[in-house]
């Protein structure tokens, strides 16, 4: 593309890469600490974070077409590379293994009653509790599975390839640094979850790239944050018993 990219691309990555994610991170914390999250905040929460999300795709999405980008660049198809579906399928059971792994050793921990249960409360107190939560909080997965896929894999991973860039070799700064930027815009959950957040990311990044298509790290993206979210209301609940 030889309009791809420009000045406003360069703002738009600052912005949702830097400035977005540090301003919402302090407004975070700073909500852990001064709000108690009832029912009817978490609802509010999960719809304001929603809509949040889709007007920050909805200006990316503009920004592509007032500039008569086509999109499937963005992963706006099929899988069309035959070649590589051996390559994409692995990288999706690979993900699959490290997120069960995950879950699994955090039930095992809280089944060993250490402080797992009081580090969810503390870091991600908006996960849901109650059944009656969940259809705002499926709303809000949807969101994210769909509009920051947009934003960091359809958008940044493109914006950071190097046949965009003027420069050569593997897309290797086109999957770290946006797994980078989505990684760190969750530091008010810690450093730990920053990190697997960033491997996930990173996955997420070369599954896109390997398969062409926006799709299916839509889905994979809201699997994660719908199982999580029911893993973490189960356990909640069971340290209420």
């Amino acid at each position: 593309m030889d309009n791809f990219p420009v000045l406003s691309d360069h703002i738009l990555v600052l912005i949702y890469g830097l400035v977005i994610p540090f301003m919402s991170g302090v407004k975070s914390l700073e909500n852990f600490d001064n709000i108690q999250f009832t029912e009817s905040i978490r609802r509010r929460f999960y719809l304001a974070n929603s809509l949040f999300l889709c007007l920050a795709a909805m200006v990316i999405l503009a920004t592509w077409w007032l500039h008569d980008r086509p999109f499937e660049t963005m992963g706006f198809q099929l899988p069309l590379d035959v070649k590589n579906s051996g390559l994409t399928f692995s990288l999706i059971a690979l993900l699959a293994v490290l997120y069960t792994g995950d879950l699994l050793m955090s039930i095992r921990k809280w089944e060993k009653r250490d402080s797992s249960v009081d580090t969810l409360d503390d870091t991600t107190p908006f996960l849901p509790r109650k059944l009656r939560e969940l259809p705002a909080y499926i709303v809000m997965c949807i969101s994210a599975g769909v509009f920051e896929e947009i934003i960091y894999r359809g958008y940044m991973v493109t914006y950071f390839l190097p046949e965009y860039n003027f420069s050569t070799g593997l897309p290797i700064l086109a999957v770290t640094a946006p797994a980078f930027l989505f990684s760190l815009a969750h530091y008010y959950q810690g450093w730990q979850a920053v990190l697997k957040i960033f491997l996930l990311s990173l996955l997420l990044g070369i599954i896109f790239l390997s398969s062409g298509s926006i799709w299916i790290v839509m889905i994979i993206h809201f699997l994660i944050d719908l199982i999580g979210g029911l893993v973490a209301m189960r356990l909640m609940n069971k340290s209420s018993e």
